[in-house]
């Protein structure tokens, strides 16, 4: 379990920024819609993270059944 919060937080550090693209739009944006807009965003990256974990979570049981399955016989 260790390496998988390895994984999520390498994660977590390589989307925690916002892209070009949404600094631009940020820098665009109405000073009294800055503040939501950055928001909405940073929870929209949050949000692409737990889906990702989640994956990987299910993946990760997914081999464990396998292996126990296999052993099983």
């Amino acid at each position: 379990m260790g390496s998988l919060m390895g994984i999520v937080g390498n994660a977590q550090g390589g989307i925690g920024g916002l892209s070009s693209a949404q600094q631009s739009m940020l820098a665009n944006a109405p000073a009294e819609m800055k503040p939501f807009l950055e928001a909405q965003m940073k929870m929209q990256k949050e949000q692409e993270l737990l889906q990702l974990i989640t994956q990987m979570m299910k993946q990760m049981h997914e081999m464990a059944m396998s292996v126990i399955k296999n052993i099983g016989g």
